[in-house]
């Protein structure tokens, strides 16, 4: 036993040391964690309040942001000379249409019938919506309890879900305000961003901006490619299906486009609701004709539409793009599958980059971490 203690050198005691420090705080900090995972899940839904709409809205300014950019560009081609000559030609005819609005409005106030007619149409238009998404959402609980997918208990859960709508359209104010000073500021809070990154990183900036830069261009095609899809997408399932006589076509193209913003989440919308809205009715000529319409729809989009309007810097490999809807999922729920695809293709963009650079040098990590390990020896 003494030889033993013996044989146990200075650096031996001091990696054993390290190591038990390690353990002990390593265990110490899972404890903490461990006691205080209620605190922190409170902390994490904060920060996702906070940074929800501030999420929404980047996304709308960068699907804005190239109409902004070209009607500024028009404004500012316009010279405050001929300004001020278009306000003067243009200030005869503009007090003439005041007028004539006047006067075409005291008319219909005074014509019996017809401002009331108008209202009545708008009305009637309005509530027929509401009534056909009421009514779909209705149908859609009621066969799913039917078919043992939805407890009984939960009979207003869905109406109810989709009629609380105050958290949601407090987000989506928050939302538009921030869209608005995004593109308002845009270009003053992105050279403030990368002023951050040199003085953090100081020589290592030139890294840090790179990323900066690449992270806005892939964001920015992303966003606006899938909006423009989404809207298409919605639009031809619409038309076609309602063409093809099936039942709440405008609701299934509204909620296919909606869903199609997330990579394959609008066809299996779309499958579904064909199907709920098909199969307790037995209209299975429109079912079977309903699911070919989508099943174009969802093959020109996945092969036409989409790759057209997506840059090549987002290419990324369907294995890849499922798990990162996967991860973006277990993290930030809808969210965090909206952003999860335009990550995932920034993240393979800086790993094709950095193999791009090895290759170059024909030197691989291993080579590298032998040498400096032979350097040390």
């Amino acid at each position: 036993m003494r030889n033993l203690f013996k044989s146990i050198t200075r650096q031996q005691i001091d990696v054993g040391v390290y190591a038990l420090a390690i353990i002990v705080v390593a265990f110490g900090a899972c404890m903490v964690l461990w006691y205080s995972a209620p605190m922190w899940r409170e902390v994490w839904q904060l920060i996702c309040a906070v940074c929800r709409p501030i999420l929404y809205g980047v996304m709308l300014a960068f699907i804005f942001n190239p109409l902004v950019t070209y009607i500024s560009g028009l404004l500012d081609a316009v010279t405050e000379d001929a300004l001020i000559a278009a306000v003067t030609d243009t200030a005869g005819i503009f007090i003439f249409l005041v007028i004539l609005g006047i006067i075409v409005a005291l008319a219909v106030m005074l014509s019996d019938g017809i401002s009331s007619l108008n209202v009545d149409a708008i009305g009637e238009m309005i509530e027929g919506a509401s009534n056909d998404i009421t009514g779909f959402i209705k149908m859609v609980q009621e066969r799913l309890v039917s078919w043992g997918l939805l407890s009984e208990d939960g009979g207003g859960s869905l109406v109810t879900a989709f009629s609380n709508v105050s958290e949601a359209a407090t987000t989506a104010l928050f939302s538009i305000i921030f869209a608005i000073y995004f593109l308002l500021d845009g270009q003053r809070l992105y050279a403030y961003a990368k002023r951050i990154i040199r003085n953090l990183l100081g020589n290592r900036s030139s890294f840090g901006e790179r990323l900066f830069d690449d992270a806005n261009d892939v964001f920015s095609r992303y966003f606006r490619g899938q909006a423009i899809d989404a809207s298409i997408v919605g639009v031809l399932t619409a038309v076609t299906l309602t063409i093809a006589g099936i039942p709440y076509a405008p609701i299934i193209g509204l909620i296919t486009g909606l869903a199609n913003l997330i990579p394959y989440l609008g066809g299996i919308v779309g499958f579904g609701s064909i199907a709920l809205v098909c199969v307790p009715e037995g209209l299975w000529m429109k079912l079977v004709l309903g699911i070919a319409i989508m099943a174009v729809v969802m093959f020109v989009d996945g092969n036409i539409i989409n790759p057209k309007l997506l840059s090549d810097s987002i290419e990324v490999h369907p294995m890849l793009v499922v798990a990162a809807l996967i991860a973006g999922s277990a993290v930030g729920g809808a969210l965090g599958m909206l952003v999860a695809v335009p990550v995932a293709a920034l993240l393979k963009l800086q790993l094709d980059r950095w193999m791009e650079k090895n290759e170059a040098t024909e030197e691989s990590v291993m080579d590298r971490v032998t040498a400096r390990i032979e350097g040390r020896q």
